[in-house]
């Protein structure tokens, strides 16, 4: 089986297991987005724990594992959509309208994104925030999960009022540092990390 025939596999495995855990779940509907979500997820966790940065990789190791063991690969699948669908309850707020804030923390966090777009090493500090959330038990939305905690830090360096975002020095490790620290609380943090406005029927 080649590796996208192999990735349709699990796909379609997560769907159907997904399916035994919620009731009247429809995967070809809105439910459809959480399925993407959930997808996305698999496959950044499953870097971490395979310490692999290519999908392709991922996907050849999951088959030489499971080839000849489909009831195996089917558990397998089962647990983790399990773990994956608490997390998504504990973390994932969905709204039916915008998510409100007070307007000068809206603003802190519109520029803090503009200087996240340009940090240096940025690829490299939200690949270290995503390995230490899997590290700490986190594997819903993993990966915004880890933009929103930089981001959130590099917010609280630019000062009320500071228009000149280039008098902001970021310094990569700091932030890491900072954000490290944040992660390794979150075990002890049950609320939502990230708020969502969509409606899926399921909740």
């Amino acid at each position: 089986m080649n590796t996208l025939s192999f990735k349709n596999k699990i796909f379609s495995l997560l769907v159907e297991e997904l399916g035994t855990y919620i009731p009247q779940f429809k995967p070809y509907t809105s439910d459809y987005q959480m399925v993407i979500y959930a997808s996305k997820d698999l496959e950044i966790w499953l870097k971490v724990k395979m310490n692999a940065d290519d999908n392709r990789v991922i996907y050849e190791r999951l088959e030489e594992n499971f080839g000849t063991k489909p009831g195996d690969l089917r558990l397998s699948i089962n647990f983790w959509a399990g773990m994956w669908l608490k997390k998504w309850r504990e973390r994932v707020r969905i709204l039916s309208t915008r998510f409100e804030m007070p307007p000068d923390h809206i603003e802190r966090i519109r520029k803090a994104r503009r200087l996240y777009q340009n940090i240096d090493y940025k690829s490299e500090l939200k690949h270290m925030a995503v390995k230490k959330l899997v590290d700490y038990g986190e594997i819903c939305m993993i990966e915004p999960i880890a933009e929103n905690l930089i981001i959130e830090e590099i917010a609280k360096h630019i000062q009320k009022g500071n228009r000149n975002l280039t008098l902001v020095a970021l310094n990569p490790l700091s932030i890491y540092n900072a954000v490290s620290g944040r992660i390794s609380r979150l075990p002890k943090e049950k609320g939502p990390l990230i708020y969502l406005n969509i409606k899926p029927n399921i909740f």
